[in-house]
């Protein structure tokens, strides 16, 4: 009986077997027999292909939801390599370009060359790197001294123009050069024109029906409604450099339509610098892929979105637009006031008349957000990208508007390295709040010539540490900052965080704290004891960015932590209901200094800003403050004029740092940091007309 039911098993799953053979053998007959001619037919007149759909970037927005990069809906006209003719590519080409020149619309036209009037080719001015690729084994594998007109000659052969007119050749070649450029193939389609108006758009649908290949996107397009409010924090994106497209390529991050989607092309676009670069990932957004299906003439049969784009996501940044409008004003106004009304003095004697520029910013000493960080010279951002006459001229520019002096600026400091020293000597026990030094206006301890001696401002007699402060007595920080030596000098001010990235998202330098390894490294003489003395009063190597001394003065202020700052509040999906990531508070480290001794340091820079101080000028502010002033020697220039301050002083909220690079006077410093905080406690605006309008609290501006 078992062997009868082992028998019948194997009969059943042999006859399972045979049935499902016997299915795959009917169903190949029809498809190969009966159906096979239709199915010939139909592969011999179908095509499928798929193109790329770009991702939406995400947008950046100040801390208010203010758009400070956005994006606006366009319409741009592009060839699509699957539907084109290639042997009628040329007359295409210039029909197109018949179109954009009956409707005055720029098309994009990077050739280097040009035709002049007598019929000869010359090279365009200031397309220098684009001379240079044209050139290159990339694309003509030329001499470095070939001229226009040998170039030319192979660009005609190479897209076999020889029968056009020189007039309309030329076209041809240019987008027929810009084509091969950006690797134009059926992967990556190629853009012909941009943001072209809805009318234009319209009268290229109707025209281009018969025309092959030729199709109008709807995409969007980068914008900044107020390009010369953060250019050097916002960025800009662009074109991938041939550097930065190896560089993906190496790390296998290029475009592929079966696994990687979000690759980059090598005509895509990405973040340069500044925010747009720093979180480029999480701007970019993921890229989508449609199936499209044409029949022999190109004509569409079916389309289907197979990967839908995923947007951007949106980035909050935790500036204040108004505060930085505001900042941005006061900077250039009063950075303009000491070049047009030099004051020259025997130890200045350009008394300011070399003052170019300068640099402030605000932070919350609690959480490290940087409320405003203004630069000046600076640009703007939409003019740098659309003007190529100022795009030059900044580059040429030698007062280098283009670097952002808040985060990579150096400056010697001054005398607002002073509360560091002072922390640094209560902490370690070498003054307490009642020990006092004699200022006789020389410090004679290494030498009793006073032609050698270094000197302070002023006669000050008997001072103590708050004393000190107050007036900014050189003598005072001369004798204590020997007492203490260099080497704590240098290890106080490190936790302080001076010549040290203060964590921003975006490029900063580090600065340099002077230390005697570095010092002797870079000027080859000996370090010597009575060099402390320099360091001391923030002089010698001493080298701060603006941005670094504004979270010196917050550390201060909040009782010795020293806070990451950061420029990203938070991250949200595109449509800005999800929040992704929030930004928090992160202590990078303690300063090592008791809040006791923090407090006699804040009481000290609360009588700068007092009647005697040297900021007395905010005697009757409305908001008391803690504050000290700063000037440093500079050779062969005026010297730079620097302040720091925090409000309010009871309960400290935010810190603000200012440089005047040669700015000779501390008026106009104090000027400008009135303003920062008039903006913060009182609603200070920018008018249409470019001033600044307090709107209430009179006493503010007194």
């Amino acid at each position: 009986m078992k062997k009868f039911f082992g028998i019948g098993r194997y009969v059943v799953c042999s006859l399972l077997l045979l049935g499902v053979f016997s299915l795959f053998v009917v169903r190949l007959f029809q498809w190969q027999i009966i159906d096979g001619q239709s199915y010939y037919d139909l592969s011999n007149t179908t095509s499928s292909s798929y193109i790329k759909l770009t991702a939406t970037r995400g947008e950046i927005l100040d801390r208010d939801g203010n758009p400070l990069a956005q994006n606006r809906t366009c319409y741009n006209i592009v060839f699509d390599d699957t539907l084109i003719d290639h042997d009628h590519i040329n007359d295409t080409i210039l029909e197109l370009i018949g179109i954009m020149e009956e409707t005055d619309t720029e098309w994009i036209d990077p050739l280097p060359i040009q035709l002049n009037d007598d019929g000869s080719y010359s090279f365009k001015k200031d397309y220098d790197s684009e001379i240079e690729f044209l050139k290159s084994s990339s694309m003509l594998h030329v001499n470095s001294y070939a001229t226009a007109e040998e170039c030319m000659s192979q660009l005609l052969e190479m897209f076999d123009c020889q029968e056009y007119s020189p007039e309309d050749a030329i076209k041809i070649v240019s987008v027929r050069y810009n084509m091969k450029k950006n690797l134009f193939d059926a992967d990556s389609p190629y853009t012909f024109a941009e943001d072209i108006s809805a009318d234009v758009m319209t009268v290229v649908n109707e025209r281009t029906a018969n025309m092959s290949g030729v199709r109008v996107d709807v995409t969007t397009i980068r914008e900044y409604p107020d390009g010369a409010l953060a250019p050097h924090i916002i960025g800009k994106t662009g074109p991938l450099t041939a550097e930065q497209y190896e560089s993906f390529k190496a790390d296998n991050n290029i475009f592929n339509l079966e696994d990687n989607l979000s690759g980059y092309s090598y005509d895509d676009t990405m973040g340069q610098n500044g925010i747009e670069y720093a979180l480029e990932d999480t701007l970019r957004g993921k890229n989508g892929k449609q199936s499209i299906e044409t029949d022999r003439d190109g004509n569409l049969i079916s389309s289907e979105i197979e990967v839908a784009p995923e947007a951007g996501n949106t980035v909050y940044l935790t500036l204040d637009s108004r505060i930085q409008a505001v900042t941005n004003v006061s900077l250039a106004k009063n950075a303009k006031a000491i070049k047009e009304n030099p004051v020259p003095t025997e130890s200045n004697p350009l008394g300011g008349a070399d003052c170019e520029a300068g640099a402030a910013v605000m932070i919350n000493i609690k959480t490290g957000e940087v409320l405003a960080a203004s630069t000046y010279p600076t640009y703007d951002l939409n003019k740098y990208i659309s003007d190529i006459a100022y795009y030059n001229q900044l580059n040429n520019d030698e007062t280098y508007p283009m670097i952002n002096r808040t985060f990579n600026g150096s400056f010697a400091p001054g005398s607002i390295f002073k509360p560091v020293v002072a922390a640094a000597a209560l902490q370690e026990g070498i003054i307490d709040s009642s020990s006092t030094v004699y200022c006789e206006h020389y410090y004679t301890y290494y030498t009793k010539d006073i032609t050698q001696a270094p000197k302070c401002m002023g006669w000050h007699y008997n001072l103590n540490v708050l004393n000190a402060l107050q007036k900014s007595c050189n003598i005072f920080f001369y004798d204590v900052g020997r007492r203490l030596g260099i080497t704590n000098l240098d290890a106080y001010g490190t936790l302080f965080g001076l010549g040290q990235k203060t964590g921003l998202e975006v490029s900063e330098s580090a600065g340099s704290l002077t230390n005697p390894e570095d010092y002797e490294r870079r000027s080859g003489q000996t370090w010597t004891d009575g060099m402390t003395l320099s360091a001391a009063i923030g002089q010698l190597d001493n080298s701060f960015t603006p941005v670094q001394l504004a979270s010196y003065c917050a550390s201060i202020a909040n009782g010795g932590h020293r806070m990451q700052l950061h420029l990203v509040d938070k991250v949200t999906d595109y449509t800005r209901e999800t929040v992704i990531e929030e930004k928090g508070a992160t202590v990078l480290n303690e300063v090592g200094v008791d809040d006791e001794n923090l407090e006699i340091v804040r009481e000290g820079m609360r009588l700068v800003a007092q009647s005697g101080g040297t900021a007395s000028d905010f005697a009757n502010y409305g908001v008391e403050i803690g504050a000290k002033t700063g000037t440093a020697q500079v050779d062969h220039h005026s010297d730079n004029v620097t302040f720091i301050a925090f409000a309010p002083y009871d309960e400290p909220e935010i810190a603000i740092a200012v440089v005047l690079e040669h700015g000779c006077s501390g008026t106009y410093s104090k000027n400008i940091a009135r303003d920062m905080l008039n903006a913060y406690f009182y609603d200070a605006y920018v008018d249409e007309d470019g001033e600044i309008v307090v709107p209430s609290a009179a006493d503010s501006l007194e």
